[in-house]
C-alpha cells in the first residue's frame, strides 16, 4: 500500500514522459488547470485562458505525430481481438473511430490555418461526435470487462474502474459541447466540464506511470 501511494520516481517519470501518452496526458492536465484558474477570477482571467488555449493547440499538433501508433494499433487489434463479441466489436469501433478522428482533425487543422480550403468549424464538429462515440463504445466495453470478471485482481480492477471513470467523465464533459437540445448540452458550468476534464487527464496521466 505504501508503495502504490508512493509518489513516482524520477525514472518512471522520465519514462512516462518519454511516451507519447505521458506527454499528451500532462500537458492536457495543465490545460484544465489553467482553465480552472481562469475561471477561477471574477471576470475569468485572460492570461490563464489564453496559457489554457495554447496548450490545447499543443495537444493538437502533438496529435499529428501519433497517425503512425494508431494504424499500428488498428493491426495489432485485427490479428488479436478480444473473445468476447461485444468487446471485440466496441474495440473495434474505438479504434476505427480514432483513426479516421486523426485524419478528420488533420484535415480540420489545416483548413483552420488557412493551408487548404474547408470549413474547419464543420470538421472540428465531426471531431467532437466521433470521439464522443468512440468514448461510448469505451464505456460499453469497460462496462463488460468489468461485469465478465471472474478472477477479482485488485490492482486489475483499480485500473479497469478507474479508466471507465476517466471514459465518463470525458463523456459527460464532451456531451456539453454538443449543439443544443441533445443530451445535457449547455446546461454544465464552464467549471464543472472543467473539473471532469481535468478528473479525466489525471487519471490517464496516472495510467502512464
Amino acid at each position: 500500500l505504501r508503495m502504490a501511494l508512493s509518489p513516482p520516481s524520477l525514472d518512471s517519470l522520465c519514462k512516462s514522459m518519454n511516451s507519447y501518452a505521458g506527454r499528451d496526458k500532462a500537458v492536457r492536465s495543465l490545460a484544465f488547470m489553467s482553465a480552472l484558474e481562469a475561471l477561477s477570477h471574477d471576470p475569468p482571467s485572460k492570461e490563464w485562458a489564453a496559457f489554457a488555449k495554447q496548450l490545447s493547440s499543443a495537444r493538437l499538433v502533438f496529435r499529428q505525430f501519433n497517425h503512425p501508433g494508431m494504424i499500428k494499433g488498428c493491426l495489432g487489434l485485427m490479428k488479436k481481438a478480444p473473445e468476447d463479441e461485444i468487446e471485440k466489436y466496441c474495440a473495434y469501433t474505438v479504434t476505427g473511430v480514432y483513426t479516421v478522428y486523426g485524419i478528420v482533425e488533420a484535415v480540420a487543422w489545416l483548413a483552420d490555418a488557412k493551408i487548404i480550403a474547408g470549413d474547419s468549424v464543420k470538421l472540428f464538429r465531426w471531431c467532437l461526435y466521433m470521439w464522443l462515440t468512440a468514448l461510448f463504445a469505451g464505456i460499453v466495453r469497460q462496462v463488460r470487462v468489468l461485469a465478465r470478471k471472474t478472477e477479482w485482481s485488485v490492482e486489475k480492477v483499480k485500473e479497469d474502474a478507474l479508466l471507465l471513470v476517466s471514459f465518463c467523465c470525458d463523456f459527460i464533459s464532451g456531451a456539453n459541447s454538443l449543439p443544443a437540445g441533445i443530451l445535457w448540452a449547455g446546461k454544465l458550468q464552464p467549471r464543472t466540464t472543467a473539473k471532469l476534464s481535468l478528473i479525466a487527464s489525471l487519471i490517464g496521466f496516472y495510467r502512464t506511470f
